[in-house]
């Protein structure tokens, strides 16, 4: 019987030994991590495809923040990957129609983001066509790319026409691009001083009222706000600043 004990001792030392020589896997902290876009729309759907039309607004620059993953440990220091314009299937130029900021994981971060200056005021061409952007992660000495590597970007600046919802009545001026954008330019303003109707206008509607077609337009249910509020100094701007659109405003009575 005790050499049955023995044998189960010398065993169990044998079986010991061998964990303790088992090779674990161990992070390597000098190799390259995998790195990709996780690019979310409103509605939080994954997609590789963003477009953008300046439309009424009134920015001259428009800034979109692709935000990208890295499949890894974070690093004590900060580090830059490398995204370029696929040839071919981009006809932006860089400096003329975009601009990209430094692009770099943080210090001790995993996430990190492509930020793209859209550029208005360098190309008139942008008022008459859409153009493209397509980028593309490329591998350097930090990271390679696996996964979605790849992200298209188009815009223009082409003007809107009327928008069904402006009254074609004595309640508006008549249509004009610029009277547009000016008005959209007081309109946002009133967030600072009616911020909940216009939260709720901004919800009902959409921005810029995209979707006031299929209600009837803000002016069915807002005109004695919109006329307080947005109309009534738009009027008094160009009372100053250009007499001949003020003439043919209509006076305030009728609002």
């Amino acid at each position: 019987m005790k050499t049955i004990y023995t044998l189960m001792f010398f065993t169990c030392l044998l079986c010991c030994a061998a964990c303790d020589k088992e090779d674990y896997p161990l992070y390597d902290v000098n190799q390259k991590d995998m790195i990709f876009i996780e690019y979310r729309n409103s509605a939080n759907e994954l997609t590789d495809t963003l477009d953008y039309e300046f439309g009424f607004d009134i920015a001259r620059d428009h800034v979109v923040k692709i935000p990208v993953k890295v499949m890894g440990l974070p690093a004590d220091k900060e580090r830059t990957f490398e995204v370029i314009p696929v040839s071919g299937t981009t006809d932006m130029v860089e400096g003329v129609h975009y601009t990209i900021e430094p692009t770099v994981i943080k210090a001790n971060m995993v996430d990190g983001e492509i930020v793209v200056h859209l550029l208005r005021d360098h190309d008139v061409a942008i008022q008459t066509k859409q153009f493209t952007l397509n980028l593309q992660l490329k591998e350097n000495d930090m990271f390679y790319p696996q996964g979605q590597s790849n992200f298209r970007l188009r815009y223009s600046d082409i003007h809107p026409e009327r928008p069904d919802w402006w009254p074609a009545t004595y309640t508006m001026p008549p249509y004009t691009y610029e009277i547009g954008q000016k008005f959209f330019e007081y309109f946002y303003m009133v967030e600072e001083v009616q911020p909940s109707v216009f939260q709720k206008m901004i919800r009902e509607y959409g921005d810029y009222f995209v979707n006031a077609v299929s209600l009837r337009g803000p002016f069915a249910m807002y005109s004695s706000f919109l006329s307080k509020y947005v109309l009534i100094p738009l009027r008094e701007y160009y009372r100053v600043n250009d007499p001949e659109i003020y003439n043919v405003f209509p006076e305030p009575s009728l609002y």
